[in-house]
């Protein structure tokens, strides 16, 4: 039996499918890693995505965005930076807005992570497979640095620094 050009363009063409399916389909990639779907931007630190069947919630790990609903951490927030709660509203709706516009184009990321928090999301490093570029993105590293965020200080250390004061 001879091989033909379409036939060996069909082998190459289920090759590259096979390659393709493997790295954007197949969630879990190890216990620390995975592939995930985006579903929704929450705010500016926290997604929900799609692994392994399940909508989960992303928090960016060591980012700390502003926050946008009237909660403890907005009022900690308020006294903490010096700004009133609309201000405070405000801040968290601008770092949502760059974290949607970031993902946009996008349909999924990489998550590294080892732990949970008490709310049960995945604390983890995001990143982007930036096509235009070649690269990746560190969503993290991208909000701390254009996001308007700061870097996540527990409230429970930040209690205690301002206490010594």
């Amino acid at each position: 039996m001879r091989f033909t050009w379409a036939d060996w363009c069909l082998s190459l063409f289920k090759l590259i499918a096979s390659i393709f399916f493997a790295l954007f389909y197949v969630q879990s990639v190890s216990a620390h890693e995975f592939v995930a779907t985006i579903i929704k931007i929450n705010d500016g630190d926290t997604l929900t995505a799609l692994v392994n069947n399940e909508n989960t919630k992303i928090r960016l790990l060591d980012v700390d965005c502003y926050e946008t609903k009237k909660n403890k951490r907005a009022k900690f927030q308020q006294k903490y930076y010096g700004l009133s709660v609309d201000e405070v509203l405000e801040k968290g709706k601008q770092s949502r807005k760059i974290l949607k516009q970031l993902l946009k184009d996008h349909r999924y990321i990489r998550v590294e992570w080892d732990k949970r928090d008490s709310f049960g999301r995945i604390l983890g490093n995001v990143y982007l497979d930036d096509i235009k570029s070649a690269g990746v993105i560190d969503v993290n590293q991208y909000m701390l640095n254009q996001g308007g965020c700061n870097k996540y200080i527990p409230s429970s250390v930040l209690k205690k620094s301002k206490e010594k004061k």
